[in-house]
C-alpha cells in the first residue's frame, strides 16, 4: 500500500509538472489525454512489473532489505566479516565486546515483557488505520452523491425543455444556473440558465461547446474525478490534480469545438465564453462535486482559457517525442515494481551459504508441479517440478509469510525448524534469522549449559508433562526440542553412558524465538479446542498415493463437518510428535467467524494431524484409520 502511494504520487507530480509546461508547446487535447495514465494508476490494479527504473528501488524498504548484507544468514554487516585479516580481535577487545553483547542481551531480555504489549498495540495501528481510510472514502461519496442527487432534484423542479441537440442531447432551461452545462452520467443532458442573454449566434456556440464535451466523455470523466479523490481522500495531491485535469478539460474542450465549428477567428467564441462567466458563482470545487461540466469557470481559469485560444498552440514532431518518451520512464518509474520482488510483494528466496549447498543434493521424483498456495495473501509455496533423477541446480526453498525457509539447517547459525501446516514438498524447514536478531540467538544459546542425564525413556520430560511448542532449534549439530514454559530439551550418546538427555529452561531464548516466528511468519500455536462452527472444509493432497498429482475438493455438508469438529477439536496431544507424511495433504477448515485453521494431515493409514509443528490424534476408537476421514473427499481418488 506505501508502494503504491508513493509511486501514484510521483506520477501525478509528474503529471502536474508536465501539464504546466505543456501549457502552450502541445494541442491541450493531446495533453488532456495524459490524465489517463493517472486513471489506471489509481483505480486499476494492473499486475506490477520488475524494472531497474522503478522508483521503489530507491525507496522500498524491502528492496533495501535484500540489497543488505544481513539479508543472507552468511552475511556480516561488520567491516571484519569484510576483510578476513581484521576478524582477530585483542584479547581485551574481545572481553569488551562480549561483555558489551551480554548486557545488551540482558537489556533484551527485560524488555520482552514490553516489548509483547507493544506488538499488541501496533497490530491494531492498521485495523484502526483501514478504518479511518474507509470512514474518509464513504464520506467523500456521500457528499458527491449528495450533491449530485440534490443537483438532480433541483433541475427537474423547475426546467423547461427547450428541444434536441443533434437528436442526442436534451436541451433544457432553468433558473439560477449560473452557467450553461452538461449535467449527468447515464443520461446527460444541456442546462441554460434564462438569465444568459444569448443571441442566436452565441447560443450555437454553446451549444457546440457543450456538445464536444459530451463528445469528449468529460461527464463521465468528472464522475472519476469524484471516484478517485474519494478513494485517496487524504493524498492533497489527488484533489490538486483532479482539479487541474478538469481545467486541462475544459482547454480540451475549447479546442475541439472550435475544429468542429470550423472558426478561424476565436474571437465570437471567447466573448461568448466571458459572457457565460459573468453570472457564474460557484468555485470550481463545487462545480466538481455535481458530476457536470461548465462551459465558464473562474477568473483565473477563464484568463488562462483565453490566452490559448488567442495563441493556439500548434503541436511540434520534436515536443511530440520527448513528450511520449518522458511518459515511456515515468510508466517504467511508477508502473514498475523493484527488482527481485514479485508483484505481490513477496521477495525472492536468498541463496543458501557455499557450506550449505554442499551438504545437500536435491533429487525431485514429482510428476507434476503443484500449485503454488497462499495463505493470508502473504503466503506462497514454490513446487518446481523437475524430472525424475536430475538434480537442482539451487538448494530448495519455500517462501513463507515473504520469508525464505530451507530444508537443510546452518551448523553456525541457529537455525528454527518448523513445520508449517500447508501443502509442501518436505516435513521440516529451517527459518534462519539474520542480523541483530541471529547474535541475539547465538548469545543465548552459547551461554546455556546443558544438563546431561541418563536416559530413561525421555522420563524427564514426561514427569513434567511438557507440551511441544510446534518448533524445535538447531545449532552447531545439536537439535534441541522446544516445549512450553521455555524448556529446551535434547539427547546426545556418550560413549561411556550411553544415550543423554538434558532438559533445560531458557525463557529468553524461548521468548525471543517465538517473537521472531510470530512477527516475521505468523507461526503462532494453535489452540484446537477453538475448531468450532465450521461452514467449510477444503482438503489439498500430493502424494503417493493420488500418483503424485494434485487434488482439491471443498465440502460443506453440514453433516459431515458437525463430525470434523467432533473429531479433530476432541484430538488427543501425541508426545514427540509424527512422522506420517503430513507435509503432502492440508485441510483448511474456514470457520463460522472468518478464522481459518489449517491441519496437515497424515497420508497413510495414521489418524494423526499436525498444526503448525504440534500433533494429535484424532480417531474416535481404535479400530479407526485414516480411510474414514478420506473417504468423505470422493472427488479425491485417494488409495493406500
Amino acid at each position: 500500500m506505501i508502494n503504491h502511494i508513493i509511486t501514484s504520487t510521483l506520477l501525478l507530480l509528474f503529471l502536474l509538472l508536465l501539464s504546466v509546461c505543456l501549457e502552450k508547446r502541445i494541442d491541450p487535447r493531446l495533453k488532456y489525454a495524459l490524465w489517463l495514465l493517472a486513471v489506471v494508476k489509481l483505480l486499476i490494479p494492473l499486475p506490477a512489473f520488475e524494472t531497474p527504473m522503478s522508483i521503489l528501488n530507491l525507496v522500498d524498504p524491502a528492496a533495501l532489505e535484500r540489497d543488505s548484507t544481513d539479508q543472507r544468514p552468511d552475511a556480516r554487516s561488520d567491516t571484519a566479516a569484510a576483510d578476513p585479516s581484521l576478524k582477530q580481535e585483542a584479547p581485551d577487545q574481545q572481553a569488551s565486546s562480549q561483555k558489551t553483547l551480554n548486557q545488551n542481551t540482558l537489556d533484551q531480555q527485560t524488555g520482552y515483557e514490553k516489548t509483547a504489549a507493544q506488538k499488541a498495540s501496533f497490530q491494531r495501528i492498521p485495523a484502526i488505520l483501514t478504518a479511518l481510510w474507509l470512514f474518509g472514502c464513504l464520506l467523500c461519496c456521500g457528499i458527491f452523491l449528495w450533491s449530485a442527487v440534490r443537483l438532480r432534484r433541483w433541475l427537474r423542479h423547475g426546467r423547461v425543455l427547450m428541444g434536441n441537440y443533434k437528436d442526442r442531447l436534451s436541451i433544457y432551461e432553468t433558473d439560477g444556473l449560473g452557467t450553461p452545462c452538461l449535467i449527468g452520467v447515464f443520461a446527460p443532458a444541456i442546462y441554460l440558465d434564462r438569465a444568459n442573454p444569448f443571441d442566436r449566434e452565441q447560443l450555437s456556440l454553446i451549444l457546440a461547446h457543450e456538445y464536444t464535451h459530451f463528445r469528449h466523455g468529460d461527464h463521465i470523466w468528472a464522475a472519476v474525478r469524484c471516484i478517485c479523490v474519494s478513494v485517496y481522500w487524504y493524498n492533497p495531491i489527488v484533489w490538486l490534480a483532479a482539479r487541474r485535469s478538469a481545467g486541462d478539460g475544459e482547454l480540451a474542450c475549447d479546442a475541439g469545438t472550435l475544429e468542429h465549428i470550423g472558426a478561424q477567428n476565436p474571437a465570437p467564441y471567447a466573448r461568448t465564453l466571458i459572457l457565460a462567466a459573468q453570472n457564474l458563482s460557484q468555485p470550481a470545487a463545487a462545480r466538481m462535486t455535481g458530476f457536470r461540466t461548465g462551459a465558464a469557470g473562474g477568473m483565473k481559469e477563464m484568463k488562462r482559457r483565453i490566452n490559448l485560444l488567442k495563441h493556439k498552440p500548434r503541436t511540434r514532431l520534436v515536443t511530440l517525442a520527448a513528450t511520449l518518451a518522458l511518459c515511456g520512464i515515468i510508466v517504467g518509474c511508477t508502473y514498475g515494481s523493484a527488482v527481485g520482488s514479485d508483484p505481490d510483494g513477496i521477495v525472492t528466496a536468498p541463496e543458501l551459504t557455499e557450506t550449505a549447498q554442499k551438504d545437500m543434493s536435491i533429487t525431485r521424483t514429482e510428476t507434476e508441479t503443484l500449485p503454488t498456495a497462499e495463505i493470508n495473501t502473504e503466503l506462497s509455496t514454490e513446487h518446481a517440478g523437475t524430472e525424475s533423477g536430475t538434480e537442482s541446480s539451487s538448494p530448495e526453498s519455500m517462501i513463507y509469510h515473504g520469508t525464505a525457509l530451507y530444508t537443510v539447517p546452518e551448523p553456525d547459525y541457529v537455525c528454527i525448524c518448523i513445520q508449517p501446516s500447508v501443502l509442501r514438498e518436505h516435513q521440516d524447514y529451517f527459518y534462519i534469522p539474520s542480523g541483530s536478531a541471529q547474535s541475539q540467538l547465538i548469545s543465548l544459546m552459547e551461554r546455556m549449559k546443558p544438563d546431561w542425564q541418563d536416559d530413561d525413556d525421555r522420563s524427564v520430560v514426561a514427569k513434567k508433562g511438557l507440551k511441544e511448542t510446534g518448533y524445535q532449534l538447531y545449532y552447531k549439530g545439536c537439535a534441541y526440542m522446544v516445549f512450553e514454559g521455555g524448556y529446551l530439551y535434547a539427547t546426545e550418546v556418550d560413549e561411556e553412558r550411553g544415550v543423554m538427555e538434558s532438559l533445560v529452561r531458557n525463557e529468553a531464548l524461548c521468548g525471543l524465538v517465538q517473537q521472531l516466528l510470530s512477527e516475521d511468519l505468523g507461526y503462532e500455536p494453535v489452540d484446537i479446542t477453538q475448531i468450532r462452527d465450521i461452514v467449510s472444509a477444503k482438503l489439498d493432497v500430493c502424494s503417493i498415493f493420488t500418483g503424485q498429482k494434485f487434488y482439491s475438493q471443498t465440502i460443506t455438508d453440514r453433516k459431515t463437518l458437525a463430525l470434523f469438529e467432533d473429531w479433530f477439536s476432541n484430538a488427543s496431544y501425541i508426545s514427540f510428535g509424527a512422522g506420517c507424511g503430513n507435509e503432502n495433504a492440508c485441510l483448511e477448515l474456514t470457520l463460522s467467524d472468518g478464522n481459518v485453521i489449517r491441519l496437515s494431515m497424515a497420508i497413510d493409514s495414521c489418524s494423526n494431524f499436525g498444526v503448525n509443528g504440534v500433533y494429535y490424534d484424532y480417531r474416535p476408537k481404535t479400530s479407526w484409520d485414516n480411510a474414514e476421514f478420506y473417504q468423505y473427499f470422493d472427488e479425491i481418488p485417494f488409495e493406500y
